[in-house]
């Protein structure tokens, strides 16, 4: 609870995936994959419950051991590779007999975060309005430069603005990973889209790996945890 208002974590944590299949259940230091995101959740002195959403019995089985709120499978047709994250915390926060003031996804796939700054994000959110909150990366790709190919074959700007910058003039950009994010729950809904937060967590890019394929798994494999 922060100054009164209650914090609900939610992790969503499927079964299937087709980039890394049951990525979810993959072990990592001696804990399936989606358990770090309850175990960082589990850090925190403002998060009320942690609820885990799923549509396998054994997540929610493991969930449940581990103290998490017990909410039942998700449905089917909110598991399939096209269901919005949005409708899945709609869906989550609607089947709860209690209520809360914010609800703090935490995506499973992005294991390495940031130590003790869970609540300084939520600090953060709760401070600059409780609108949104989002994380994200400083961007080192310069949008001037890139360029889409039209039907006709030639080269295009995606933005209406000169190439010829001085580097010293350059614009900072940022790039949204969307590792954590904190949403208003009374306000929240369908037409709410998570990538449009408004208030950015910035983060130090090492926290950005996204488990979305193997070769991504194979990089956590290879330099960072298991």
């Amino acid at each position: 609870m922060y100054n009164g208002k209650k914090v609900i974590a939610l992790v969503p944590a499927r079964y299937g995936s087709k980039g890394v299949p049951h990525k979810n259940i993959r072990m990592v230091r001696g804990l399936p994959l989606f358990m770090h995101s309850v175990n960082y959740a589990k850090e925190s002195r403002y998060i009320d419950a942690i609820l885990v959403s799923s549509d396998s019995p054994d997540i929610l089985k493991e969930a449940h051991k581990n103290g998490c709120v017990q909410n039942g499978l998700r449905p089917a047709d909110l598991a399939s590779d096209t269901a919005r994250n949005i409708d899945v915390i709609l869906w989550e926060l609607d089947q709860l007999k209690e209520k809360y003031d914010a609800v703090v996804q935490l995506q499973p796939t992005y294991p390495i975060r940031p130590e003790g700054e869970l609540d300084t994000m939520i600090e953060k959110y709760f401070e600059t309005g409780e609108t949104s909150l989002i994380t994200v990366i400083k961007s080192y790709a310069r949008p001037e430069f890139i360029r889409r190919i039209d039907h006709r074959g030639n080269l295009q700007k995606i933005m209406d603005t000169t190439s010829e910058i001085r580097r010293q003039n350059f614009i900072q950009y940022y790039k949204i990973i969307g590792s954590v994010y904190i949403n208003n729950a009374h306000t929240i809904s369908t037409k709410t889209i998570l990538n449009e937060n408004e208030v950015p967590y910035i983060l130090d890019e090492k926290f950005s790996l996204d488990i979305d394929t193997e070769n991504d798994w194979r990089e956590l494999v290879a330099h960072v945890w298991v």
